[in-house]
């Protein structure tokens, strides 16, 4: 109806049109939806119409913004579909310009890195919900420690303190803090539980989020290291804060670190942590721990390891209880290595000092030459023979009358080396005299060729 009110001419127009086509008179019903149909369509030419405006308005705004590009170009000019070439000078002048804001955005962009430095995140320690925790979670925070042991030890010093305060001031009464105290212990009572119960809640999690961080890891190498070979036996080092994980062949890497930690510098014990052969970082705790478990699974391990292991990984430990095999094992090491100057300094020192003992003249010459030169000779391997007893008895003993007892025996047997030394002498002078007729006979053969 509302079309018929507005567009009567048209209306009657479609309703003489109909009727002629028809032959019949149209009723109420028919001329109702007559003007529905009218309706529709002319709304449907409005949304077209309404479609067609829209998208040229649209074209009209990527013109201008196309429009907007050109006019701000500065290599190139267009004029009259042609492009004209810009001069040196206007390239020169670009060229500048380019080069001064590439300083100036240089210069902006390190103030912005010096002023805003991005602090490191760390992973969130409490995982309690903070509903949980009544308003204590800030206290949780502040103590001191980023593990349990940390924060539980921080916050039972703070209780210690709390309940031997210090001496109130001149003036004041002994029991005017005590409310705020015990307001304070109690407290401090409900976030120690909280403590515990943040820490089982880990612990019930460790196993998912391990596995979880496991699946996310990836290898950084596919060789070993140390023997720069395949991998057989693998041993998996992880690094989760990089989500890496290093492999090592389990016989290389279990060699490595009873190496490390049976280090010697001569007779003394320099054992060190034990280090990544990638990185040369001390390995932690953790890694260590699954480090020599995996060693162990493919059956290497030696009495280091185990020993390392019994001291709870701990180095001073280890040291202290361990002193003396390791001081035994820097013993035999330094005296295996007979080109060694550890050998040679030992050997040097202990035949000199029992010459002295016993009050024999030390034929220094002689005797530096045998070292380095006739080692096989019989009283040189009862010299080294009995040096590494005596070293050998004054580690391992400690009781002073049994360790006096064993080192008699042994100077007892010392006395009868110190006599002079003349197969020895003899030796020399008849290697020397080989070496001379020799050098002669080369000579010779040399001069009776260039005569030839």
């Amino acid at each position: 109806m509302v079309f018929h009110l507005l567009f009567p001419g048209i209306h009657a127009h479609f309703r003489n049109s109909l009727q002629a086509y028809t032959g019949k008179l149209l009723s109420l019903a028919h001329e109702d939806f007559l003007c529905s149909l009218e309706c529709f369509s002319v709304a449907l030419l409005l949304y077209w119409l309404a479609v067609a405006i829209g998208s040229i308005e649209k074209q009209q705004d990527m013109l201008k913004q196309f429009l907007l590009y050109l006019h701000t170009m500065q290599q190139t000019v267009f004029s009259m579909g042609c492009v004209r070439q810009e001069t040196k000078s206007q390239k020169k002048e670009r060229l500048r310009k380019e080069k001064e804001r590439k300083l100036k955005e240089d210069r902006r962009k390190a103030q912005r890195d010096k002023r805003y430095t991005p602090i490191p995140k760390r992973p969130l320690w409490c995982i309690l919900p903070t509903h949980r925790l009544e308003g204590l979670d800030f206290w949780i925070h502040t103590l001191k420690g980023t593990s349990f042991f940390e924060k539980r030890t921080s916050l039972l010093e703070s209780i210690q303190k709390m309940k031997t305060p210090p001496p109130p001031p001149p003036g004041f009464h002994s029991t005017c803090g005590d409310t705020l105290r015990n307001e304070y212990l109690v407290k401090a009572q409900k976030v120690m539980s909280y403590l515990h119960e943040n820490q089982a809640l880990r612990w019930k999690f460790k196993g998912f989020l391990t596995k979880w961080r496991v699946q996310r890891s990836s290898p950084i190498n596919d060789a070993d290291p140390i023997t720069m070979e395949s991998i057989v036996q693998p041993v998996v080092v992880y690094e989760f804060p990089q989500q890496k994980f290093y492999q090592f062949e389990s016989k290389s890497i279990a060699k490595h670190i009873h190496q490390q930690l049976s280090q010697n510098d001569g007779q003394l014990t320099a054992s060190v942590i034990p280090r990544n052969p990638l990185t040369n970082q001390p390995f932690r705790l953790e890694q260590l721990m699954g480090l020599l478990r995996q060693c162990k699974t493919y059956g290497h391990s030696s009495w280091v390891l185990e020993a390392f292991t019994s001291a709870r990984y701990d180095m001073m430990s280890f040291v202290a209880i361990h002193s003396k095999p390791l001081r035994l094992h820097a013993l035999k090491t330094s005296m295996s290595d007979e080109g060694g100057w550890d050998f040679i300094d030992t050997m040097r020192d202990f035949i000199k000092s029992q010459h002295a003992l016993h009050g024999k003249t030390y034929s220094k010459v002689t005797y530096e030459w045998a070292i380095t030169h006739a080692l096989r000779e019989r009283r040189m391997e009862s010299w080294k023979k009995l040096c590494l007893k005596w070293y050998e008895t004054d580690i391992i003993i400690d009781d002073e009358p049994t360790k006096d007892l064993f080192l008699g025996v042994i100077e007892a047997k010392t006395k009868l080396l110190c006599t002079p030394p003349i197969e020895l002498v003899e030796l020399k002078n008849r290697r020397k005299s080989i070496r001379v007729r020799e050098a002669d006979g080369s000579s010779s053969v040399r001069d009776s060729e260039s005569e030839g």
